[in-house]
């Protein structure tokens, strides 16, 4: 490891990063560059890689694939906030001798999750962003909104998010269904909540909340067939991960009103272009993936990986994730 290195933030869009006292030990350590605008494509990561001997990732912000791993030569460490994700080529990573780090923030933020879902949820049966423009241009004459109380919320993998925004939706006095790929009766039962056959959660539900983990199974998991089984009358929420739902199958049945409206924290392409179909639609209530970032999440993920980074720059390796990269490392510097 060279005497100052350099260490690029690769993602900072909130501008968060350079506000936290945790950076400036950063700073002493190394010549911290942070970005704070989306990279334009992987031509522009790797311009920002350039000569960098560790990167931050926020989240999933930045695709890290093989091609820019293989190309960022000087690079030995990427620290990534939450957990190592599927946006970055772990494989690659150590084929290359690239040590993995990462660090979680506030425990049990996954309540903030399931909170901006219910947020949504309200958003879009009472009309809010709606009314509140018309206030500002003095129209009061509103149309009737949805009562949620008596309503069915139908959850789309009940985990730690799902089963939270089940007992959110008990308090609104809603009747709770529940599937998943790897949910049972049982675990259903343990959340009271009714346990429903595929179909019929998409047939029953008055919202749909989609709470699933983005794998190879529950990619496109929410199809033109599972829309087509909802009400007209239904909302779709989805606070997990843009690509569990078909993007060009959800636009269609929202523009052609076979579901009433959706309430978006994720999506295929982040950020959302300013042209992209969904800004046009007034039945959808859009967030910027703010789900995971309350203050105190934040914060202490900065910490924490400014620790796990600090901590392997001065020689202890106990937090990489992926062993096998130091000794791939070790083996091409022979």
């Amino acid at each position: 490891m060279a005497m100052k290195p350099k260490i690029v933030v690769l993602d900072d869009w909130t501008k968060f990063w350079g506000n936290q006292p945790a950076v400036e030990r950063l700073r002493e350590r190394g010549d911290v560059t942070i970005y704070t605008t989306p990279a334009s494509g992987e031509d522009e990561v790797l311009r920002r890689l350039r000569d960098a001997t560790v990167a931050v990732a926020n989240r999933e912000r930045t695709p890290l694939n093989a091609r820019v791993l293989r190309e960022a030569d000087k690079l030995e460490l990427i620290g990534q906030t939450g957990r190592i994700s599927p946006s970055i080529d772990a494989e690659a990573a150590t084929e290359r001798g690239i040590a993995l780090v990462a660090a979680g923030g506030q425990p049990g933020s996954h309540v903030a999750v399931a909170e901006l879902g219910l947020a949504l949820m309200l958003a879009l049966a009472r009309e809010i962003p709606r009314n509140d423009r018309r206030v500002r241009e003095a129209d009061w004459v509103a149309p009737p909104t949805r009562m949620l109380s008596g309503q069915t919320l139908g959850i789309l993998g009940l985990g730690n998010i799902g089963g939270h925004m089940a007992r959110l939706a008990k308090a609104l006095q809603m009747k709770v269904i529940a599937w998943g790929p790897t949910l049972t009766p049982e675990r259903a039962q343990a959340n009271d909540v009714e346990y429903v056959a595929h179909d019929d959660l998409f047939r029953r539900a008055d919202v749909l909340f989609i709470s699933v983990k983005l794998a190879t199974m529950t990619r496109g998991m929410v199809g033109a067939q599972q829309l087509s089984l909802m009400k007209p009358s239904s909302f779709l929420i989805n606070i997990a991960r843009g690509p569990v739902v078909d993007d060009a199958a959800l636009i269609q049945a929202l523009q052609q009103r076979r579901i009433a409206g959706a309430g978006l924290d994720v999506y295929d392409m982040e950020p959302l272009p300013a042209d992209h179909p969904l800004t046009t639609l007034d039945n959808v209530v859009l967030t910027p993936h703010i789900g995971w970032g309350v203050d105190t999440n934040f914060q202490l993920m900065v910490e924490n990986l400014t620790n796990a980074v600090l901590k392997y720059l001065e020689g202890d390796m106990s937090g990489v994730v992926n062993p096998a990269a130091l000794e791939r490392r070790r083996l091409m510097t022979r």
